[in-house]
């Protein structure tokens, strides 16, 4: 094995990612331990996820290496196109389904970033899946970084993807008509009925209002890594956005109804 470590980009939760080899290194946490349960039972029920793989010497996380491109940036062509966002959504729920019987262990800590406010159990949210977190590879479609996993709606989940999959932005380059064929090609995939999507949309302010809040908040705290995203504009960003989906919702609920 190449003991040399490679600098990856490892996103805005945990930007200190190297691979050596064909693993991945991360910082832990409180929660690593409740995350690596979490991923090897969804080894065990043939889901495609990361394999935990114990902890170095540094205290690092050790993750099997997932080979292939990142959506985001580098192949965004794959979720242009309703085939791409119907396959996002299935993969999203198979792993509702391929969650469904795990149990923690009783000392299991999670995250409190992302995590839904609710106090709901209904799954394990990945509270990231996006673009940024998705890997297309020879084996297959496969999402990373799972240190925000924490109990929470489905809704809730599906939300933040919706949003981050179909791209539900002031500036999106696409009409009314052809946003509501994305949105209803993701939600068919995740198996999320017509009649719910109105809820989801409103799932999806909630949840983009929730992470602007979140990073004003860390950001006021005194917390430097918040501080300098909210100076680069990602907590308007996201008001930007909710605002958007709540003055946009009518429309595109309209569309559906067709």
């Amino acid at each position: 094995m190449n003991d040399a470590e490679e600098p990856l980009d490892g996103g805005n939760s945990n930007p200190d990612v190297v691979r050596v080899g064909d693993t991945v290194r991360r910082v832990a946490g409180r929660w690593t331990p409740a995350v690596h349960q979490l991923l090897d039972y969804l080894n065990e029920r043939s889901y495609p996820a990361p394999r935990p793989l114990g902890f170095d010497d540094s205290g690092r996380e050790i993750l099997s290496f997932i080979p292939g491109r990142c959506v985001h940036p580098d192949a965004l062509e794959l979720i242009a196109e309703e085939e791409g966002l119907t396959r996002v959504g299935r993969l999203i729920a198979d792993y509702h389904h391929a969650q469904q019987g795990f149990v923690p262990s009783d000392d299991a800590i999670w995250r409190d970033e992302g995590r839904d406010p609710s106090g709901s159990t209904e799954v394990l949210a990945h509270n990231d899946l996006a673009p940024w977190n998705l890997v297309a590879g020879p084996s297959g479609w496969v999402f990373i970084d799972w240190d925000l996993a924490a109990p929470g709606r489905r809704m809730w989940d599906l939300a933040w993807a919706l949003h981050s999959f179909v791209g539900l932005w002031p500036d999106s380059p696409l009409d009314d008509a052809m946003l509501a064929r994305h949105i209803a090609a993701f939600c068919d995939g995740a198996q999320l009925a017509r009649s719910e999507i109105p809820k989801l949309l409103e799932v999806v302010v909630e949840r983009t209002i929730d992470h602007a809040a979140l990073l004003r908040r860390r950001a006021a705290e005194g917390d430097q890594h918040f501080v300098r995203l909210v100076a680069e504009g990602h907590a308007a960003a996201w008001e930007g956005g909710a605002r958007h989906v709540e003055a946009n919702r009518p429309v595109w609920c309209a569309l559906l109804r067709e």
